[in-house]
């Protein structure tokens, strides 16, 4: 048995020194301190020594966890991965994961139902998007089915309809087919289902007017001219009405497009 002789404050707060027949043995915090009702005079076995270390890794485990936690939810992955790369040992991560869990600190559960209410807001994302997010922050797929059960179809279409005006907007200066194409492209990037996707263009009709159509068209034109400068008049008008097609403009803009064009070699 050996005693306690000493129990003294350290520069941090919170954190003792603990002497044992007049030697320091170890240092604990106020938390194990309290826990275990440590006094002077109290005499102390080996078995006690051990659990009083074994607790005091316990709880420094659990501030790094609380700190981590602290701006944000995690999932369970999330704090382990946190503990490992701060070197807690593998029994003592158990330890606090499961004191986390019973204190309601720790909820996979409530992490992704505020996931799914989040990115419906911030940083927008479809389901699917929010499920493979979910899933790479180590939720289980049952709990992830439930908490997408949770964002509402005529939700989706609020939220990709607010996307796809924003992306169409961006898009202004592409032909009606390729803006389309790629607000579609970047909604089902984006974790919205294809057919939601079309529906939500189709709904916001994001069509060039004809104006637009054409002019966007006539300066595509002059920069695919420019590309081809150095080809002959011949196949650099080839050139330009075949860039056009594959911009996806009608016959009819095109021709007019070309029309524009001087294809007389420079």
């Amino acid at each position: 048995m050996k005693t306690i002789t000493k129990i003294a404050t350290q520069k941090r707060d919170g954190r003792y020194n603990i002497e044992l027949d007049g030697h320091f043995a170890f240092g604990l915090s106020e938390n194990v301190l309290a826990k275990f009702g440590l006094l002077k005079g109290r005499q102390l076995d080996d078995a006690m020594i051990e659990e009083l270390k074994q607790a005091e890794k316990v709880d420094q485990g659990l501030k790094i966890a609380l700190n981590y936690l602290s701006p944000a939810l995690r999932t369970v992955r999330q704090v382990k991965d946190r503990l490992k790369q701060k070197k807690v040992e593998e029994g003592v991560i158990d330890q606090v994961i499961n004191h986390l869990r019973q204190q309601g600190l720790l909820d996979d559960a409530v992490y992704a139902k505020h996931y799914v209410a989040t990115k419906q807001v911030f940083n927008p994302k479809g389901p699917r998007g929010i499920a493979q997010d979910l899933k790479q922050a180590g939720v289980q797929e049952e709990i992830i089915e439930t908490a997408i059960l949770g964002f509402a179809e005529e939700d989706q279409v609020l939220v990709a309809t607010k996307m796809a005006e924003k992306l169409a907007r961006t898009h202004r200066r592409d032909s009606t087919v390729i803006r389309q194409q790629k607000v579609a492209q970047a909604l089902v990037q984006k974790g919205f289902s294809y057919d939601l996707a079309s529906q939500v263009i189709n709904d916001l009709d994001i069509a060039n007017d004809e104006d637009d159509e054409q002019e966007n068209a006539n300066k595509q034109a002059e920069k695919l001219a420019r590309h081809h400068k150095r080809l002959a008049a011949k196949d650099r008008f080839y050139k330009v009405k075949q860039g056009l097609y594959a911009k996806g403009y009608r016959g009819e803009v095109i021709d007019q497009a070309l029309e524009t064009i001087d294809f007389e070699e420079e």
